[in-house]
């Protein structure tokens, strides 16, 4: 019987005694699977010839591979464990729907600029992709091309001719956030019990501490109770909770997902943040549910909460009182946007949500500024 070993390809065993071994090598210029098979006395040997192949990195004719196989090749050697599994996935997304589709049966030599050029500007008009998808596909594209100019796989580059468009011929993505009667009935909601007191929303109060806190979800999961200094009413962020795919040793999807602890976004994420009253009434409430975990937000095991969940159950909550359904990034949203509205300067709203510099937070919030421009220069009609 066929069966796949971690990081082995698929091995089995022939009537006549002897192993065999196959692994995926992409597809050919025909667009069918190609396979690099071993074959041994024993299971052992093949999974030996397996791992050497594996470790050698890409054996294949150079003159011959395709797209499809180099980038996979690429992925699997360069950049797993070199970044972090969050990265990874994203990476490996971009490379399996949007690359592979449109350039994996070229062969690598035979790859042009036009063929990149042509991809890029379907995903913009043809598919309606946003920039930042774009953009992600042409900087794996750079990287990957890079890669093989410098080991000489390939003489030119062509990536150093590929424009990509112009960001603001994308359309701009509206920032959702909610206004005040909305985020009312949210904390309401959010707050609402059974008959015999028992909370509708188990993770409730967590909406209520992303809301006044701008804190983002996989920060809101990642919090421990030590981070939480009720003398000082502060909370510090230091690290941040992802959803991520399980692989196995050589990178290979091993089916289902796992949580893991990062570091915070970046440097700047890792601060301490003051707290209101309603943050620190949701913190003593999720606190109270489970006085034994460590942590501020979990389920009734003591675990950590997975992202998908929390989303769920707010998109769920969403429905209930009437509002347009929408991601619990949103928020992250409205914090920001309240504090512009009560005319906080931009230095401080920008340290409170954690960003590396200023300027990410004018780009991400640039349409509140132009509603501000506009409000003060109204106001000059009461002057003159």
């Amino acid at each position: 019987m066929a069966r796949r070993d971690n990081g082995t390809g698929t091995v089995y065993q022939r009537p006549n005694g002897s192993w065999v071994g196959r692994i995926y090598m992409g597809r050919g210029a025909d667009g069918k699977p190609k396979y690099k098979c071993f074959s041994g006395k024993n299971q052992a040997e093949v999974k030996r010839k397996i791992k050497e192949f594996n470790q050698g990195g890409c054996k294949t004719d150079s003159t011959k591979v395709s797209v499809e196989e180099y980038i996979l090749n690429w992925l699997k050697l360069y950049k797993k464990g070199s970044i972090k599994d969050s990265s990874y996935d994203a990476i490996e997304k971009t490379v399996r729907n949007h690359i592979i589709p449109a350039l994996g049966m070229i062969q690598l030599q035979k790859l042009t600029a036009d063929d990149i050029q042509l991809m890029i500007s379907d995903m913009k008009e043809k598919q309606g992709y946003s920039y930042s998808t774009v953009k992600k596909a042409y900087d794996c594209m750079r990287q990957v091309l890079t890669h093989a100019t410098v080991k000489e796989d390939i003489i030119k580059n062509p990536i150093l001719l590929v424009k990509i468009p112009d960001k603001r011929q994308f359309p701009q993505k509206e920032i959702r956030f909610f206004n005040r009667e909305e985020c009312l009935r949210i904390i309401e909601e959010a707050g609402r019990t059974y008959s015999n007191g028992k909370p509708v929303y188990v993770y409730g109060d967590a909406y209520i501490l992303m809301l006044n806190t701008g804190i983002r979800m996989g920060e809101a999961i990642g919090l421990e109770k030590q981070d939480w200094d009720k003398e000082k009413k502060t909370l510090h962020i230091r690290r941040n909770v992802q959803s991520v795919l399980k692989r196995d040793a050589d990178g290979e999807r091993a089916g289902g997902k796992e949580l893991v602890y990062n570091s915070t976004k970046t440097y700047s994420s890792d601060r301490v943040l003051p707290l209101n009253k309603r943050a620190t009434e949701a913190l003593e409430r999720l606190c109270a549910k489970y006085p034994n975990s460590p942590y501020i937000i979990c389920d009734s095991k003591q675990n950590l909460v997975p992202p998908e969940r929390l989303e769920r159950t707010f998109y769920y909550m969403l429905k209930n009182i009437g509002i347009e359904k929408t991601g619990v990034h949103s928020l992250r949203h409205t914090f920001a946007s309240t504090l512009f509205a009560k005319k906080v300067d931009i230095k401080t709203i920008s340290k409170l949500l954690g960003h590396a510099n200023i300027q990410i937070t004018l780009d991400t919030y640039i349409h509140l500024f132009e509603n501000i421009d506009h409000n003060a220069v109204a106001q000059l009609d009461d002057e003159f």
